[in-house]
């Protein structure tokens, strides 16, 4: 390792990319070395599909490098990049086929940050055979990610970590840079969110 490579390696991630917008190509593979294992695992957890999985992992990069001049260094990188993969992640739901399809099955009140794991307001089930039951899931899916864009985005970024990806509070608060208890008073008020924006009487 060369001392440009030390330098960058102790530097924060809007540091590194500050020095990719002015030029540094070496900051690059930096920021890839340093999020292509977590924003794969994001992608992967949700989509099961290594092939589509690599692609989008590429793809948000790819929008990360052509993006590069409208980043704002005064926003944390992480949330930065997520929001990126989320919105892959969300074209994806809108192009993949309808044979899999998600089943809204449980929206509790939400009783605060201490609320157990078990209590999840959006969770994802296979495919059932019954077309009214498919098409009734379809409806619920559009409505849920409609109310997930809707959310403000440092609600969105660890509701859907942990509620549609299913990441710890330790993981998300790793991804997004900020402490556990934040990231839980961050899903207490998502969680509330959702609801008032969900429409579909359950």
């Amino acid at each position: 390792m060369d001392d440009n490579e030390i330098r960058l390696a102790d530097l924060t991630d809007e540091q590194i990319f500050r020095r990719y917008q002015e030029g540094d190509e070496d900051a690059f593979r930096v920021i890839v070395e340093r999020y292509e294992p977590s924003i794969k695992g994001f992608l992967h957890k949700r989509l099961k599909d290594e092939e589509r999985v690599q692609d989008l992992t590429q793809d948000t990069f790819l929008r990360v490098h052509r993006a590069r001049d409208r980043y704002d260094a005064s926003r944390k990188f992480s949330t930065w990049i997520y929001t990126i993969a989320s919105n892959l992640l969300k074209n994806e739901y809108r192009n993949r086929s309808r044979r899999r399809e998600t089943t809204f099955t449980d929206l509790r009140k939400d009783n605060g940050p201490q609320q157990s794991t078990s209590q999840r307001p959006v969770e994802f089930e296979a495919d059932r055979p019954n077309p009214e039951r498919l098409a009734y899931q379809g409806e619920l899916r559009d409505a849920i990610q409609d109310a997930i864009e809707r959310m403000d985005e440092h609600h969105r970024i660890p509701f859907v970590m942990r509620e549609v990806e299913d990441r710890t509070y330790e993981e998300i608060s790793d991804a997004i840079g900020v402490p556990v208890g934040t990231v839980k008073s961050r899903l207490f008020r998502a969680r509330n969110a959702f609801q008032q924006l969900f429409p579909v009487p359950v």
